[in-house]
């Protein structure tokens, strides 16, 4: 392997205290420094992250920076995709890591077998390092050559877009790119587009990926417009993995993987759950009919968050203003 088959695509805004770490678990991960690039997009960070990364890359000429005005993580890394040259991509969170020498054997795997999709598994971390338990039960067992769709019929549909190697010109000729509009679950979105129109995937088995758990994220801003934002974004992205699903079953003919329909109920279940923590249910429930999504129906075993507790609270969403009651109360109680 002696071009550059591997470009890392790194969004930053304001991550001084993680970036360095995960910029160094990438480049220990023994690929030649031919072989690979690192796009860091500085999101108009604030803090001291860009000058971190400039300084850093002094040492390491195969770290590129780019830059743009605040936009978010979807612009941050259409730009690196606009920029890349790697065969394969892999996106990493400036708050997340790398785990030990693995990407040497993954990179190859993905190149020998010619696949636009290669999936991994991933492991959960505190800030200090320490193991978390995994709130989803998805890591899976090493697979064969397969199409999108046929992993999707055994597996749930992950929502998070670093757990892939993704060929680029797979994006490229398809015209995909991660939709700037939302701020949350951008990547189910895209998710969905590249995996149910995947002609040649695989999983493999090794644990890759470290994923931080933080409590001062993005997904922890209390500001009310954030939030409103936060819960329009996950309806929008629930529409979005909607109609690509039905974009493919009218191109296929066939039935789209229950675990499709699951990531949407998901984001919809959740959307409606903080909108009664918040007391926005009358908007979100106008947003949802908008989509042409409500009434939706219960998440089912395709999905990690289903059993009676999901049946039940399924009921009350079904009808708003109950819904509305339960939000005052809860709000009240709080």
């Amino acid at each position: 392997m002696d071009q550059i088959l591997l470009t890392y695509i790194l969004p930053v805004y304001n991550t001084e205290r993680y970036v360095l770490r995960a910029l160094q678990s990438i480049v220990d991960q023994k690929l030649e420094p031919a072989q690979y690039e690192v796009l860091v997009v500085d999101d108009g960070s604030t803090d001291s992250s860009r000058s971190l990364v400039e300084s850093f890359s002094q040492d390491h000429p195969q770290v590129k920076l780019l830059s743009q005005p605040n936009a978010g993580v979807s612009a941050a890394r259409n730009l690196a995709i606009d920029n890349a040259r790697g065969r394969y991509l892999m996106f990493v969170d400036s708050d997340d890591y790398l785990n030990g020498d693995v990407m040497p054997a993954l990179l190859r795997r993905a190149v020998d077998n010619d696949l636009d999709v290669l999936s991994f598994n991933y492991c959960c971390k505190d800030t200090r390092g320490n193991d978390l338990p995994h709130t989803r039960d998805d890591n899976y067992a090493t697979t064969g050559v397969i199409t999108g769709p046929e992993f999707l019929s055994t597996h749930s549909m992950t929502p998070y877009v670093w757990r892939f190697l993704l060929r680029r010109d797979y994006l490229l000729r398809n015209s995909w790119r991660f939709d700037p509009s939302l701020i949350v679950c951008e990547d189910g979105s895209l998710i969905a587009k590249f995996l149910l129109n995947a002609p040649r995937m695989a999983h493999d088995d090794c644990v890759v990926y470290c994923y931080v758990k933080r409590d001062d994220s993005a997904m922890h801003n209390p500001d009310p417009d954030h939030l409103r934002r936060r819960i329009f974004s996950q309806v929008d992205a629930a529409a979005s993995i909607d109609a690509t699903a039905r974009d493919y079953e009218k191109a296929t003919g066939l039935k789209a993987p229950a675990s499709v329909d699951g990531l949407r109920n998901v984001y919809l279940y959740f959307s409606m759950t903080k909108a009664l923590v918040c007391g926005m249910v009358s908007e979100v429930v106008e947003r949802i009919r908008q989509a042409g999504l409500y009434p939706f129906p219960c998440v089912g075993p395709e999905s990690d968050y289903h059993g009676m507790k999901w049946k039940i609270i399924h009921i009350p969403m079904m009808f708003p203003g109950l819904w509305k009651i339960l939000s005052k109360v809860y709000r009240m109680i709080k």
